[in-house]
């Protein structure tokens, strides 16, 4: 239940962030709460033994209302080179790719919550955190890195049985 609460929470603070502005302090500290909200939801659910399907599928749309914020204000103010752009998009579509696949293969939609794939998340949630000590360009490039080698490493796992 609470960790519910936290991840509802998320959800809220992701809306604050759509009526702030992207350099003030209130949208830097909503910016990390949201960070902050999606590492605990998960972490107090698996200690208190409280996961659940509602609480997964909340995850997933916190996820969603985080991302959409993040893609309306934060990726505006940063000064991305297009050829990341074009990197950034054969990821997806490799990424979406995947995920069709493997739907297939299993016979269900599942995104795989791996540790490539938190690493992954977490670059991209620092990505603008850092923009002042890092060039941009060298920042987005190495997030682009670490997708491209978490997309082929769920590649590698679409055709054959994996073992355990």
């Amino acid at each position: 239940m609470i960790a519910n609460v936290i991840t509802f929470s998320r959800i809220i603070f992701s809306l604050l962030l759509l009526i702030l502005s992207p350099d003030s302090f209130a949208f830097a500290a909503l910016y990390l709460l949201c960070g902050l909200t999606d590492v605990l939801d998960g972490f107090i659910a698996r200690k208190l033994h409280t996961e659940s399907k509602t609480g997964a599928a909340l995850d997933s749309i916190a996820d969603l209302f985080f991302c959409a914020a993040y893609a309306m204000k934060v990726i505006p103010v940063m000064d991305i080179p297009f050829r990341i752009w074009i990197w950034t998009a054969m990821i997806a579509a490799i990424k979406i790719t995947v995920i069709i696949l493997k739907s297939k293969k299993d016979g269900k939609i599942s995104i795989e919550h791996s540790l490539m794939n938190k690493l992954t998340g977490a670059a991209i949630f620092i990505l603008p955190l850092s923009i002042h000590a890092v060039n941009i360009a060298f920042g987005a490039a190495f997030v682009c890195l670490i997708a491209t080698i978490t997309v082929i490493v769920e590649t590698t796992g679409i055709s054959g049985s994996s073992a355990q």
